[in-house]
C-alpha cells in the first residue's frame, strides 16, 4: 500500500504542477495580449496538456488502488468529495472556453507568430477571451487546492 501511496502523490503533485503551470502560462500570455508568449505555451506543452492529463488520470489509479489496498472506504465522504472535485476539474477544462476559445487561440497564435496571420488580430482575440479563461484557470488552482486539502485533512 505505501508504495501506491507514494505514487499517487507523486503522480499527482506532477500533474497539478504541469497542468496549474500551463494554465498559469497561458492565462497571464492571454491577459496582456501576448501573441509570441502564448505561442511559446504551445511549444512548451504541446497543443493539449497530454503529459498533465495522463499524469493526472494515472494518479487517480494509484490512488484508488491505494484505497483498495490500503482498507480505505470508496465511500468515505473525503473520498467521495475527492471524486466529485477531480470530475469537476475535468468538466471545467472541457468547456467551450478551453476547447472552442483557448485551444483554437493557442493555433491562431502560432500561425500569427509564423506571420500566416495578422498579430493584431490574434491579440484581440486574447483580450475577448481574457477574463473568461482567467475564471477557468482561477477555478482549477481552487479546485486543485480543495482537493489537497481534502486529501491531507480528510474533514468528512
Amino acid at each position: 500500500m505505501l508504495i501506491f501511496k507514494a505514487l499517487h502523490i507523486l503522480t499527482m503533485f506532477a500533474a497539478v504542477s504541469v497542468l496549474v503551470g500551463e494554465g498559469t502560462f497561458a492565462a497571464l500570455a492571454i491577459w496582456r495580449g501576448d501573441v509570441h508568449a502564448l505561442a511559446a505555451t504551445r511549444r512548451l506543452f504541446g497543443r493539449r496538456p497530454v503529459v498533465g492529463a495522463a499524469l493526472f488520470l494515472l494518479g487517480i489509479g494509484f490512488g484508488l488502488v491505494t484505497a483498495a489496498t490500503g482498507g480505505f472506504d470508496f465511500l468515505a465522504g473525503w473520498l467521495i468529495a475527492a471524486y466529485v472535485m477531480a470530475g469537476a476539474s475535468i468538466a471545467i477544462n472541457l468547456l467551450p472556453v478551453v476547447q472552442k476559445g483557448y485551444l483554437p487561440l493557442v493555433d491562431k497564435s502560432v500561425e500569427a507568430e509564423a506571420g500566416q496571420r495578422p498579430v493584431d488580430e490574434v491579440a484581440g482575440e486574447m483580450l475577448a477571451l481574457r477574463s473568461s479563461f482567467l475564471y477557468v484557470v482561477v477555478a482549477t488552482w481552487v479546485l486543485f487546492g480543495l482537493i489537497i486539502l481534502d486529501m491531507v485533512l480528510k474533514p468528512f
